[in-house]
């Protein structure tokens, strides 16, 4: 069992502890798979579990092809306890971050039932189990949607929880598990309420891959509609902001990767919250859509539509607790977000769309 120096980020000092492997959830995925990488680069051993139902598998092989003693794969549900505890016994698993389940808020009105079974159910086995095995450290993937139509622009993590989906409710549902099973294990809990992570990381090609979703994200959409020279429909454009836009807090996957490993770090038998964001005054569409005709040096034919029903105007996370406590830091810009997912959709299709590494 390896040794690692860890930062105690209240005391700010070193401390030495011995820790086993780390477990990652979901770790093939688009979020998974950038953390996976930032954690075998930083020296630590790895467990992924994932049934690859929302990814492709090849992307995280290509990883344990560069990474070979630092990274296993294991394709199964986790939902199947019996296999679940024999990879928390036998790999020394030391700590869990759990992103594993559905993620598609459209989808999850029309498939209720499956999302329940897969976020909340498996959430709470996923807790049952480390319970049995005495893991006592978790980093748990939330989601700003939990907070709905928040009182203000500008969302703290003590903003009421008022969910508009069931995608979301799940979520709000899940973090009562974990707090519940904070307080009776006295284990150490976090919570990261994510923004809307985009971009890729371009030198291994983890990235948000339009191709394994009907649901696409408002950057690959725009990449879609690029390259296909088809006209754009935006959702509304006379909501009160600078530009008649919606805002949001967009933020770089590889940022959030960095705060799934602080999270990790913060080993205080508590539990805590936090808001994963870029945070400042936050992106409109437009700003988008400006940056991919920067980046594709091309003029992208858009029109607006009717705006949707409760769309909020602006929705940012107040990320400052964040910032003081896992030492969060913002290193993209949105040029960065958007020129990363360019490169990242460009070699896609050089690649006869397989997910091949540049080593």
């Amino acid at each position: 069992m390896k040794t690692f120096i860890l930062r105690d980020i209240h005391t700010k000092n070193n401390l030495e502890r011995n820790i086993g492997t780390i477990l990652v959830t979901g770790g093939g995925g688009y979020i998974g798979s950038n953390i996976v990488l930032k954690l075998v680069q930083q020296g630590y051993k790895v467990v992924v579990v994932d049934n690859f139902s929302n990814s492709n598998s090849t992307v995280i092989r290509n990883l344990q092809e560069k990474y070979k003693n630092n990274i296993k794969i294991y394709n199964f549900d986790l939902l199947d306890t019996e296999k679940l505890e024999k990879v928390l016994v036998n790999e020394n698993i030391f700590s869990v971050l759990h992103l594993a389940g559905k993620k598609y808020v459209p989808e999850s009105f029309n498939k209720e039932e499956e999302y329940y079974l897969n976020n909340v159910v498996l959430t709470q086995k996923l807790l049952d189990s480390m319970e049995k095995c005495k893991i006592k450290n978790l980093v748990f993937s939330s989601s700003i949607t939990v907070y709905g139509k928040p009182s203000c622009e500008t969302v703290k993590e003590t903003e009421p929880l008022s969910p508009l989906s069931p995608y979301a409710s799940q979520k709000a549902e899940c973090e009562k598990l974990v707090q519940e099973w904070q307080s009776r294990t006295k284990s150490s809990a976090v919570i990261l309420r994510l923004s809307n992570p985009i971009g890729a990381n371009v030198d291994y090609l983890l990235g948000d891959n339009p191709k394994t979703t009907q649901y696409k994200g408002i950057l690959p959409y725009l990449l879609d509609k690029a390259k296909n020279n088809s006209s754009i429909v935006l959702n509304g454009g006379d909501h009160p902001t600078k530009d008649g836009t919606t805002i949001r807090d967009y933020i770089h996957v590889e940022d959030v990767a960095s705060a799934f490993i602080k999270a990790s770090a913060l080993q205080n038998g508590e539990f805590n919250v936090f808001n994963i964001g870029s945070g400042g005054e936050g992106y409109s569409v437009l700003d988008i859509l400006n940056q991919v005709e920067k980046s594709l040096n091309k003029k992208l034919d858009y029109s607006f539509g009717p705006k949707r029903e409760g769309d909020v105007s602006v929705f940012i996370s107040d990320n400052s607790n964040a910032k003081k406590r896992l030492n969060l830091n913002i290193t993209k810009k949105l040029s960065d977000m958007v020129d990363s997912q360019v490169t990242f959709e460009e070699n896609l299709n050089k690649n006869n769309n397989e997910t091949e590494p540049i080593l």
